[in-house]
């Protein structure tokens, strides 16, 4: 019925943009015909674009409210919305995730569109409800058509091999800046390795003279790896938007909230003057904190599966020497993901619920994250500088245009005067309101932080682990191992570290030494158990020599967060007898370093612990065997090809495995408590 409707409505965006605009369909051709024989126009329609928004904005377009004005309003702005999808088009060859953006932002708008023809009587609200289950049936079908399609023929792997086409193909232009001697003459455009096809395989040639690593020309090419993920783009935006609507629900009754909690209620007095329905409940300010409590976990749940997955197609994209563009796309992803999901929140309330709700939510952050606020301001700072410049130079203008009076529909000057618009000097006295010195501060932090993860940490993962490989080749598996264990241990008993990152470095050290002697299948399965022992060691290191000793120690609570919502949650879970489905799912899933402690605070069973958190073995194997593909896929023969092609394309499918996995034990306690 309902669901099938809508499962086929929200699946014809995605299908459409993997048919034209991915390799799985006609991407490439696409591709060439608009971006490589059209994308010289592009310059000319954007600077007609900006000019064109820049004179809307001059004459105040936004307070055009008579019939008349808001006819020319809307047209303009549809306008402005086709130059846009246009531009998008022309620029795919400098900007190759443009599209997948623009398809994060429209696609909502599909949904909406929907909506208005067949579905006008029903609320917003309970719409939007209704998409989560077709969204997220539909972003499980595209991984899986994907995966289908990538195993299909060989020539639909990604590998270096699949690089350098796709770059060539795509025509991308190799970067010399650090390869000179990768030019085939002096002063030529052209590499000195080329693509060699024989009986059907690509493969690389690389003369004498012309060292392996000149493949690196290509690592600024996007484009040919974005035409291949694409549909893995398209399912997490899908995904993202499939949460959204989950969290639009109405969710549970108060009645039952109250209920699941425990909460004593009472029909109250009845008089002839009191309505049909009895008072079943308290006002709801006294159950609005269990309420926020659901809200703010499953909000965190999902964070943080969503930044696992960046950070492991991060970490895929790094050693294959696409890190820094990649990171450059997953940002504008995240960025159009959030645009998209606000359009559906500014839809589903009206427009006196949507101004409640927002000076509601930025006093509860204001009273919850006050001390903290200078960080966002310096975040701010640090990436809107240059547009809050310009903004003002706009306003400035802006200003004059209305002081002269040259257009009868601008706004009036304002009675105080001054340089710039009433809205922008009420904006500019907020600003002025900060404490500059700690939000400049913050600046330099934020810098240095960007410095930290765009530079050194990009380019030295590989680096790093490289060394790790070659410092240890010769030692023995068990050194190593023994070498790892130490680190490993170390690195769990810090309380920001994860685990994640561990099992996966595991994985790429361990069988590149292991599969001398145990073979590809039995280092990952080696790699596992030291992966399962390293976690359970360190869990016991941490609650018995950490929350059980040190409980007495405020800092460690703080570091534990002891008193937040969701250790709240937790201890209310840990504290039961015995194992159940959400306890081993808090285990497995909850933050590593805060959840042993607490267990320790809270003086829990040791053995009972070490039994619950058994099952992450369904975690760590799969990370691991992510971390093997890796180097496999890292790996040459004698003349400069991958001696596993297909590594690095299992590795992308079994990180989401992983993904899939740490999200499933995230949730496992909401399932349980839904059902």
């Amino acid at each position: 019925g309902t669901f099938a409707i809508l499962t086929v409505w929200s699946g014809i965006p995605p299908f459409c943009f993997i048919l034209f605009f991915t390799q799985m369909g006609f991407g490439e051709h696409i591709y060439y015909t608009i971006a490589l024989e059209m994308g010289e126009h592009g310059y000319a329609l954007a600077l007609g674009l900006a000019v064109f928004m820049f004179t809307l904005y001059m004459l105040d377009a936004d307070e055009w409210t008579s019939h008349c004005g808001s006819i020319f309003l809307d047209f303009f702005i549809l306008t402005i919305v086709f130059g846009l999808v246009l531009l998008v088009l022309l620029i795919a060859d400098r900007f190759p995730y443009g599209m997948v953006c623009l398809f994060a932002v429209f696609h909502p708008l599909w949904l909406l569109a929907f909506k208005l023809m067949f579905y006008g009587e029903k609320d917003t609200r309970t719409f939007v409800s209704w998409l989560s289950g077709p969204l997220f049936f539909i972003s499980i079908v595209i991984v899986v058509a994907w995966t289908a399609w990538v195993f299909s023929d060989p020539d639909n792997e990604w590998n270096i091999v699949a690089r350098v086409v796709a770059a060539e193909r795509t025509g991308c232009e190799p970067n010399y800046e650090n390869y000179e001697n990768c030019r085939k003459e002096p002063g030529s455009e052209e590499t000195c390795f080329y693509v060699e096809k024989n009986d059907g395989k690509e493969s690389l040639k690389f003369p004498d003279g012309c060292d392996q690593n000149c493949t690196r020309v290509y690592n600024d090419c996007l484009n040919g790896f974005i035409l291949w993920i694409g549909p893995v783009l398209i399912s997490m935006t899908t995904f993202f938007l499939s949460f959204f609507c989950t969290f639009l629900r109405t969710g549970k009754s108060y009645h039952s909230t109250l209920r699941h909690h425990k909460i004593p209620f009472s029909y109250g007095s009845v008089d002839d003057t009191t309505p049909l329905f009895p008072l079943l409940f308290p006002p709801p300010h006294q159950c609005a904190f269990f309420l926020e409590g659901a809200r703010e976990k499953d909000v965190l749940n999902f964070g943080v599966v969503w930044i696992f997955l960046i950070f492991a197609m991060w970490v895929t994209t790094s050693l294959a020497g696409t890190a820094a563009g990649v990171a450059a796309a997953l940002a504008a992803l995240t960025l159009a993901s959030f645009v998209a999901s606000a359009m559906f929140v500014a839809v589903s309330f009206s427009k006196a619920e949507r101004n409640q709700n927002a000076a509601a939510v930025f006093e509860r952050l204001r009273q919850k994250y006050g001390k903290h606020l200078d960080v966002g301001r310096a975040l701010f700072v640090v990436t809107c500088a240059p547009i809050v410049l310009l903004y003002l130079g706009f306003s400035t203008v802006n200003q004059f245009i209305r002081r002269i009076g040259i257009f009868p529909c601008s706004q009036p000057p304002g009675e105080e005067g001054g340089l710039f618009t009433s809205r922008t000097r009420t904006q500019v006295d907020v600003m002025k309101s900060w404490d500059r010195a700690k939000v400049y501060t913050f600046a330099v932090y934020w810098g240095i932080a960007f410095m930290i993860m765009q530079v050194i940490v990009a380019n030295l993962t590989v680096v790093f682990l490289s060394w790790i490989i070659e410092a240890t080749e010769g030692l023995g598996l068990a050194p190593i191992t023994a070498i790892m264990c130490a680190v490993g241990v170390m690195m769990f008993l810090l309380p920001p570290v994860p685990g994640v990152p561990v099992y996966l470095t595991l994985g790429i050290v361990l069988p590149a030494e292991g599969h001398k002697t145990l073979g590809w299948a039995g280092s990952i399965l080696y790699c596992t158990g030291v992966g399962v022992v390293l976690k359970l060691f360190s869990s016991a290191l941490q609650q018995k020599g950490i929350g059980q000793n040190l409980s007495h120690y405020v800092k460690v609570r703080q570091f534990v967060g002891i008193n937040s919502i969701l250790m709240k949650a937790m201890r209310l879970v840990l504290d039961k007898e015995g194992l159940s489905v959400p306890k081993v799912s808090i285990l497995i899933g909850g933050p590593d370093w805060p959840t042993s402690v607490l267990c320790g605070i809270m003086r829990l069973s040791l053995p009972q612990i070490m039994l619950g958190t058994t099952p992450i073995i369904f975690l760590i194997f799969p990370t691991c065997l992510s971390g093997a593909l890796l180097y496999m896929a890292s790996v040459k023969d004698e003349t400069g090809n991958p001696e596993f092609a297909w590594a690095g394309t299992i590795s992308a499918i079994t990180l989401s495995v992983t993904a899939i996995v740490q999200f499933g034990s995230m949730i496992g306690k909401k399932l349980r408590e839904d059902v």
